[in-house]
Parts: C-alpha cells; structure tokens; sequence
C-alpha cells in the first residue's frame, strides 16, 4: 500500500466539504450539527465529521452513542456523489481553493457553478495508481467523464453509515481491490502511511535467474501484524507474483547497465536525452526514484525496492 500525498489535501477536503453543503438547505444543516452533537459529543458537528482525519474517524467510531440508521440518508448522498448524471454538488466561484482547478475561468470565477462528485475527487487528487495495491491504474476519461477507479469506503458504508460522505474516508481504488476488501475493516490507512516497513526481496533459487522466472522467487517482507493482515485482505503476496517478469527484467538490466557504463552515459546524453542522474535512473529501472512521486506509476514500489537490491537506483 502507498500513501497518498497531495500538498492541498485539506483545501481539497475543504472544498468537498463546500460542495456538499451548496446543496444542503441551512435548516439541514442545522438538524446535523444538532444530530452529530447527540450522537457523537458537543465539539462535533456536520463539517467536523465530513472532514474528519483518520485518527478522528477512529475516535469517533469508538464514541459513538446513537442510531445508525438515522445516517441512511448519507449513502444516498454518496450516491450523488457517485453519479455522473444526477450530480446535486456543486461549487461556486467563491467557495475556495483554485476553482480553476474544477474547470472555472478566472473571468467567471465569481458566478460558474461547477459540478462536484466522485470524477472531480479522483481528478484534484492526482493519483495514477490504486493506494491499495499500487498495481491497477487510477483515470479519469477525458472525453467519457468516466473514470477507471471505484470509491472505498474505508470503513464500509453499510456499517458506519455516517463516515459514507467523510472526504477522508473515500479511498480511491481500483476495482480488484474494492471487491476484495469488500465490508473488510483493515487498521493502515492510505492517508496516514502505506507500507514502509515492508519490502519486496529476491531470493534466488538457481543459476537459472537470469534468464528465467523460475530460478527466482519474489518474496514480500513486512515487519507488523497489521501489515500482514492488509497484504492477506488484498491477496498482494498472490497478485505480485504475476510480475516475476518485470524482476527478471530488472535483473537482466543490472548486469548490462554496469556502474562505468551508466556513468558512459550520463557523461554523454545528460542536458539532451535525460535531465540528470535520476533521470537515467528512471530510464534503466523503468519507475520513478523518489517517494514523493510514489503514486505516478503502477509497480512503483516493487520496482523500486527491486531496484535498490540491485543497486541500480
């Protein structure tokens, strides 16, 4: 699992929580604030709980003293959330954060409405890949207004109806990952931190390794129980062995491009070809060097770690 890393993150949960309320009537929101205070406690109302952290949706599940049942109507709201059709969020030119963002001109960015649903979220959130596994890619279609991601709920809707419209809990996720997950509840939450203490390892098995996917086994180490569990709930030990191609690829690649022959080139195409030494880096691996762009491409993790065993990053 990779965090996922956004530097407007609480604008954006900010504007979500906006969108939301364009919509609500004042007396609405007046009822929740009301609501929320009985059911949770006095320092809560409607925006805290849409914009609840994950440490927050932990305490507020725990404190939680009413009837479930009266939040049904929040995965109705999450419905038009979900909808490309029957969008009832909007935001307006003064509601925040770079509205340009939702496709506003600056010229009319005081009277455009824009439509806010699950499409905007995955958009302003510019991930490419699923947090969960790092594998299925995150799109939105341009022409289609469709979209290749499903919405997780990390705690399931059906369970804690009031977290259905929580900014912080939508997960953006492929669709393996949602169907296995399923009504899961798992403890690593993709906005907090993904799996760092955990690292993809060769182990090889015979002289076949290098031209062979049979003489190497990949091997996906953690260093934590809840970690263990999350890889179990979505089957990544099983799903990664699929890519033993992609190592045997990184192995092959790591005894041609040697130390002298890497540095031949840089020598030669930095400035033309690649802009400098990570970028040849990328080039040869095949995925991105740095953690702050853990979310770009599919596989980031397995390549890196892979790599960093190789030692050709």
């Amino acid at each position: 699992m990779i965090k996922i890393q956004n530097e407007h993150l609480e604008n954006l949960a900010q504007n979500h929580y906006r969108a939301i309320t364009n919509y609500l009537s004042i007396k609405k929101i007046e009822k929740w604030n009301a609501q929320i205070k009985k059911d949770f406690s006095s320092e809560y109302n409607l925006e805290k709980l849409l914009l609840a952290k994950p440490h927050e949706l932990r305490e507020l599940k725990r404190i939680f003293k009413g009837n479930k049942e009266d939040y049904k109507i929040f995965k109705t709201y999450y419905n038009y959330l979900n909808s490309y059709i029957n969008t009832k969020f909007f935001l307006l030119g003064n509601d925040g954060f770079s509205l340009a963002k939702f496709g506003a001109e600056a010229s009319d960015s005081e009277t455009k409405r824009v439509d806010y649903n699950a499409y905007k979220l995955v958009k302003d959130l510019n991930i490419s890949t699923c947090p969960y596994c790092n594998r299925g890619t995150i799109y939105n279609l341009q022409k289609s207004k469709g979209r290749t991601s499903e919405i997780d709920h990390f705690y399931p809707k059906e369970k804690y109806p009031y977290f259905a419209i929580s900014f912080y809990n939508l997960i953006p996720s492929c669709k393996v990952c949602n169907k296995l997950k399923m009504e899961n509840e798992i403890e690593i939450h993709p906005y907090e931190r993904g799996f760092e203490n955990t690292n993809f390892k060769l182990k090889i098995k015979d002289s076949t390794f290098y031209h062979s996917v049979n003489g190497f086994d990949l091997e996906f180490k953690s260093e934590d129980k809840k970690t263990d569990n999350q890889i179990e709930t979505f089957k990544l030990d099983d799903l990664y062995q699929n890519h033993k191609d992609i190592i045997l690829e990184l192995i092959q690649k790591e005894a041609i491009y040697n130390e002298s022959y890497s540095d031949e080139l840089l020598t030669q195409y930095e400035g033309t070809l690649f802009k400098n030494k990570e970028d040849l880096q990328r080039l040869i691996s095949g995925g991105y060097v740095s953690d702050d762009e853990i979310g770009k491409r599919p596989l980031f993790k397995l390549v890196k770690d892979i790599s960093e065993e190789l030692r050709l990053i």
